[in-house]
């Protein structure tokens, strides 16, 4: 008997030490929603599932989310998705469809715990773990940037680039470290310290990247823009406010308008080379762009005001596109139009879908002027182009399309014969087959 009692109380602190273990794992943890840390949220792990306050999560994502208390049910609606969990229970609805949960949502201190990665992927949020660092992170940080009169920031060392008001070149310094890390003072107060014999002082904004977010543990006012390869993306603002009461206003202008900047933050890689830019930086391109549309394009189909300019920052080439839309998701006809960074056009293609052009058939002799035509225009005065019917083997018809190219094989330009226009022209060393 002595024995059996034993071990019943060895096995009953042996479960109180497991609960104990489980519950401070579960208050290590760090959860962000969006991009924005929940300092102040109850974690709790269970069966390898993290499971937070429902209000929390339904707050930080905009869901609506209702108790009924008589059938003990949890109803969270966004959009067209409705998810009903019952608590204690592993029981649950996505859109009247019955799904069965890894752990019981539970009611503990007056709040509903519902598992998070059940909830934010039942409403299309994209969930990562980090399980080294006992971080989960809801969907990504997103933003609006409202600033007008921007120029491109690009980011060589970190991959991402900002939209930064131009204004900025004269009153803010933009200092750029070796590791990647962005410090954005404010002039006027930087000026004032150094005038003052100070060599330290602090950023209106920084961002950096590391193995651990610092504001997953300090409550700094800021955000977590990426994630990737193991290593997070911040945005740190008020770390360390210093300036003078007569750089107040300046200080604070630049600390609102930071706010806003992060709305732009675009990761540049493989699969996303280019970012939209302003309009007014390109006005070389769009004079190009524009004169082509009204010298070799048919009349009345593209509206030049639509234009839209594209930065590839890690060439520092620029990319213009124009389109009409045959509906809401098809493109019917488009323009596209891609320059150097001394803006020098490199590509330019006129591609039809849909759109129902007028026939204007040509002859092969003038097929050949108009592409010289184009050349001597766009591209090289000197340069003479010669027919090259198997310079583009998937664009090339006979009797529909021609192509074109010179000796030295540096260029190729493709001329629509049944509807008279220039149709793509590229260097070789941008051609696309």
């Amino acid at each position: 008997m002595k024995s059996l009692t034993k071990y019943l109380l060895f096995t009953l602190l042996a479960v109180m030490a497991f609960s104990v273990s489980v519950m401070a794992e579960g208050s290590s943890f760090k959860v962000f929603i969006n991009g924005k840390p929940l300092h102040y949220v109850d974690v709790i792990v269970q069966n390898g599932r993290t499971l937070v306050p429902v209000e929390s999560i339904c707050e930080e994502l905009g869901i609506d989310v209702e108790y009924i208390h008589e059938s003990k049910v949890v109803q969270i609606n966004k959009n067209n998705k409705n998810i009903e969990i019952y608590i204690d229970s592993t029981k649950a609805q996505v859109n009247g469809k019955e799904v069965e949960l890894d752990v019981k949502p539970f009611f503990k201190e007056g709040k509903i715990f519902v598992p998070i990665r059940f909830i934010s992927e039942s409403l299309g949020e994209e969930v990562t773990w980090d399980g080294e660092n006992r971080i989960v992170l809801v969907g990504r940080f997103s933003g609006e940037a409202k600033i007008e009169d921007t120029f491109i920031y690009f980011n060589e060392k970190l991959g991402y680039t900002l939209s930064f008001p131009n204004y900025w070149q004269e009153e803010a310094i933009i200092d750029t470290k070796d590791d990647g890390t962005l410090y954005v003072y404010d002039k006027k107060s930087a000026e004032r310290f150094i005038e003052d014999g100070y060599t330290s002082f602090g950023p209106v904004l920084e961002i950096r990247c590391s193995d651990y977010p610092v504001i997953a543990t300090v409550p700094y006012d800021g955000y977590l823009l990426g994630y990737k390869d193991g290593k997070y993306i911040e945005a740190i603002f008020g770390r360390d406010f210093q300036y003078y009461p007569e750089t107040a206003d300046s200080y604070s202008k630049i600390f609102n308008e930071a706010q806003q900047v992060l709305g732009s933050f675009t990761i540049i890689d493989e699969n996303n080379p280019f970012v939209e830019d302003n309009k007014d930086n390109y006005k070389m391109e769009v004079g190009t762009l524009e004169d082509i549309i009204n010298n070799f394009v048919p009349d009345d189909i593209f509206n030049e005001e639509e234009i839209t300019t594209y930065r590839y920052p890690i060439s520092n080439a620029s990319f213009l596109y124009l389109r009409i839309m045959k509906n809401e998701d098809e493109v019917s006809i488009k323009i596209e139009a891609s320059f150097d960074e001394s803006s020098n056009l490199t590509r330019y293609h006129l591609k039809n879908y849909w759109y129902d052009l007028e026939d204007n058939k040509i002859s092969q002799s003038e097929a050949l002027k108009l592409a010289n035509s184009f050349i001597h225009k766009y591209v090289d005065e000197t340069v003479e182009v010669i027919k090259k019917p198997d310079l583009y083997p998937s664009l090339y018809e006979k009797d529909k399309h021609e192509s074109y190219g010179d000796e030295d094989g540096k260029y190729i330009i493709v001329v629509d014969l049944e509807h008279g226009f220039v149709e793509y022209f590229s260097e070789i060393s941008h051609y696309e087959h």
